[in-house]
């Protein structure tokens, strides 16, 4: 029994330092560079910017991004896991939640450096959170549903999504930037892979 209190500790703990990590990257590098991760991340940047270019509103990150991981949360409620599902969701709250509060700090403004070293943070927060029997929500939950209980491919779906969330701001807001996102993902993948 005292373990097993000994573990969840553990596993809320990291789960906590990995949103501080996930938040503190996305004010560093990814707005910094003007990256649009995939995901319910890169979705809810892309929300953000547009409200800011072409109706002059700020949106805060947290509103939109639980918005967009509202129906990702009740598929693994529903078909992952309690547990799971919980724990993922104090990973998207606190994350939300801490990106809304923590200050922006520019490390460095080239680009492809952005691209590389947000990269390689995004892909040590998710493997941290998988090693933690979590996730960072959005398209993380689809793609385990996808997987395990259709036993579907999920990695196209999922390129999918994350090639219409490129394409969109490669229209609205300059191919470069879009194409410096597919570094950023392509970094973060390879993390996740080790």
């Amino acid at each position: 029994m005292k373990t097993e209190v000994k573990k969840e500790a553990k596993r809320i703990l990291v789960i906590c330092l990995a949103a501080l990590l996930m938040a503190a990257n996305i004010k560093t590098f990814v707005r910094t560079g003007g990256l649009y991760p995939g995901g319910a991340t890169g979705l809810t940047i892309l929300i953000q910017r547009i409200g800011e270019m072409f109706f002059h509103v700020t949106i805060p990150y947290t509103v939109v991004n639980l918005i967009l991981n509202a129906i990702p949360v009740y598929i693994g409620f529903r078909y992952i896991g309690k547990k799971f599902t919980m724990y993922s969701c104090l990973m998207i709250v606190l994350t939300s939640v801490l990106t809304d509060i923590i200050p922006a700090y520019a490390i460095t403004y080239d680009t492809l450096l952005i691209s590389i070293f947000g990269g390689l943070i995004n892909g040590f927060v998710i493997g941290l959170c998988l090693h933690m029997n979590a996730t960072t929500g959005g398209t993380d939950f689809i793609a385990i549903y996808l997987s395990e209980k259709k036993e579907i491919d999920s990695w196209n779906v999922v390129l999918g999504i994350h090639v219409v969330i490129l394409a969109v701001a490669g229209v609205l807001f300059g191919w470069d930037k879009a194409l410096y996102s597919i570094i950023f993902q392509y970094t973060s993948t390879q993390v996740v892979h080790i």
